[in-house]
């Protein structure tokens, strides 16, 4: 009998490489309205950023021309901070964290979809062992696909204002979906081995043999 699946959030993350510590951003320009000696709010790009501008950890922290900026007040889930001092139209301001994609809320989310995909209820915790790596390949493509939608708006919005990508570089939705495609047919395969017996569920316990046995002469 599995033990209930306890560390399922925690699993997901792995597969996902979504850990606090998995996606560094190094030296990224932030946006703001403006850099004019003024203004003191800006934010990164990305979202739900796991590193605190307020007690920065090394290389952590928000530069202002190469140096460590005093920032008074953020939101980590939307990434907004204010500055101490404004910075002018000449100074260089850029950041280095650490985000995730997504919240614990969101996986939980998927996994229970992700049972129910399965064949089970959608209380994940009792999903059987033979089916959580099926499980995980899926909540990794409803995450990839949710990141496709959400990247998507942000590319027609938020860049529009900012900083519109050339677009010969790299386009992170069409990877996102090859990703998301990726781990679906994983998924699919990973799940389907179990109902047909290359997994353990499904296998029996014993088996008969059809056939003849031929008549062994006695000893003499």
């Amino acid at each position: 009998m599995s033990v209930p699946w306890t560390n399922a959030v925690i699993d997901c993350r792995k597969t996902l490489s979504d850990q606090d510590n998995d996606k560094l951003l190094y030296q990224k320009k932030v946006i703001g309205q403006m850099q004019d000696g003024v203004n003191k709010t800006f934010k990164t790009f990305e979202t739900r950023r796991v590193s605190s501008f307020l007690t920065p950890v090394y290389p952590c922290g928000v530069y202002v021309n190469n140096v460590l900026a005093v920032v008074t007040q953020e939101d980590l889930i939307s990434g907004q901070f204010e500055l101490d001092v404004a910075p002018g139209n000449s100074d260089s301001v850029v950041a280095t964290y650490y985000v995730q994609w997504f919240l614990d809320e969101e996986l939980e989310e998927f996994l229970a979809t992700a049972s129910i995909w399965c064949g089970f209820t959608e209380d994940y915790l009792t999903l059987p062992d033979t089916f959580r790596p099926a499980a995980k390949e899926y909540v990794a493509f409803l995450a990839y696909q949710k990141l496709v939608s959400k990247m998507a708006v942000n590319l027609a919005e938020t860049y529009q204002l900012y900083d519109a990508p050339d677009e010969k570089r790299f386009n992170p939705v069409d990877m996102y979906m090859k990703i998301s495609k990726v781990k679906y047919d994983l998924a699919v395969k990973l799940r389907d081995d179990v109902y047909t017996r290359k997994g353990q569920a499904q296998a029996p316990r014993s088996k008969t043999l059809v056939g003849t046995v031929r008549d062994v002469p006695p000893n003499r």
